[in-house]
């Protein structure tokens, strides 16, 4: 296993044992989207490094969860998630260096943000749409 997987696992240990699984498991999908407009912002800058390691880092999260997969106790669920993560971890870095890669990276990335909402509704915690139209409303303007 390489080092960098070997982190990305860890960080997710190290983060689920801070708060409920499912928690941990929406704000991995929250910084993999982070990472995807990272390389999605990188790439239409043509900045192709920075769009590299942003679009490697939303992969690694993919892995990340991947392999840790309760086979055991998720069966079916567990089969369907590890080919949705392979599938779009394979889908993010095959668009790299395409024409149309910008393209591909904002399709994935609306895939996974419905899977993010769909564990964000499992943990009880809000889903994009209702974050994004609570933070207009969080932040005070100077009267």
């Amino acid at each position: 296993m390489t080092q960098t997987m070997t982190r990305a696992i860890s960080a997710y240990r190290s983060t689920s044992a801070s708060v409920h699984p499912l928690v941990a498991v929406v704000r991995l999908f929250d910084e993999m989207l982070v990472q995807i407009r990272r390389g999605i912002q990188a790439t239409e800058a043509r900045r192709h490094e920075d769009s590299f390691i942003a679009i490697a880092k939303a992969g690694l999260i993919l892995q990340g969860l991947s392999h840790n997969l309760r086979f055991d106790k998720g069966g079916d669920v567990a089969e369907t998630l590890l080919a949705t993560y392979t599938k779009n971890c394979i889908a993010l870095h095959a668009a790299y260096g395409r024409p149309d890669a910008v393209a591909r990276y904002r399709t994935i990335a609306a895939g996974l943000a419905e899977l993010r909402d769909a564990w964000a509704a499992a943990a009880g915690m809000r889903s994009l749409a209702e974050e994004a139209q609570a933070a207009p409303s969080a932040v005070r303007r100077p009267s």
